[in-house]
């Protein structure tokens, strides 16, 4: 076996287990992770050596998912706000993110060290969103404020609209799209003193 066939094999046993424990959690056995990978179990047992470190590799690659990187080579800090909240709703706020959101929310009694993990991927995703609301600000397209304040307002906002998806509640048709919560942010940040009022309803 190649190495880049060796990287492959390991790449479908990671995204079976993924998809296997977002749909049945912990639970879920290693014979169907195989049979969904297209492997047998003891291939899948060579890579990974047992259940729990399968769970915690495939955890830590969800985890990847949250490190958001909206910064473009060019374009206004509008621009690349919004970047950031379409890839955080299509990476970390699609459905298949929020549910193994929950699945693990459910194990990290088990696996303590997870939540580590997770907060570790986060902080990474928020210090770069917090170097491009900085960026804004010293060209003038933001108020000045101190930007991890700005980034906290930020990702609040957008969790705060898809809060009733984590409990598996569907999304209100007239919750607010990525333009509009940027639209939101904007106008809070302007910089002139005063943010004008939006002009579409918003529903938390």
């Amino acid at each position: 076996m190649t190495e880049e066939t060796r990287t492959d094999t390991r790449a479908r046993i990671l995204q079976a287990a993924l998809d296997t424990f977002r749909e049945k959690g912990y639970a879920a056995g290693v014979d169907d992770i195989a049979r969904r990978a297209g492997v047998v179990k003891q291939t899948l047992y060579h890579h990974f050596g047992s259940k729990e470190v399968l769970f915690r590799e495939a955890f830590t690659g969800f985890c990847s998912m949250l490190v958001v990187d909206a910064a473009g080579s060019s374009g206004s800090v509008r621009e690349e706000i919004l970047r950031f909240v379409e890839a955080f709703e299509s990476r970390v706020l699609s459905e298949e993110g929020l549910a193994m959101h929950r699945v693990m929310m459910a194990e990290l009694q088990r696996f303590p060290e997870l939540a580590h993990t997770m907060h570790e991927s986060w902080q990474v995703a928020q210090n770069r969103l917090v170097r491009l609301l900085r960026s804004g600000m010293e060209r003038g397209e933001l108020r000045q404020e101190p930007a991890e304040f700005a980034a906290e307002v930020l990702i609040s906002l957008l969790t705060g609209v898809h809060r009733g998806r984590l409990m598996g509640k569907p999304l209100h048709e007239s919750q607010l799209s990525p333009a509009q919560i940027v639209e939101v942010f904007m106008r809070a940040f302007a910089p002139d003193a005063k943010a004008a009022t939006p002009h579409f309803p918003i529903h938390l």
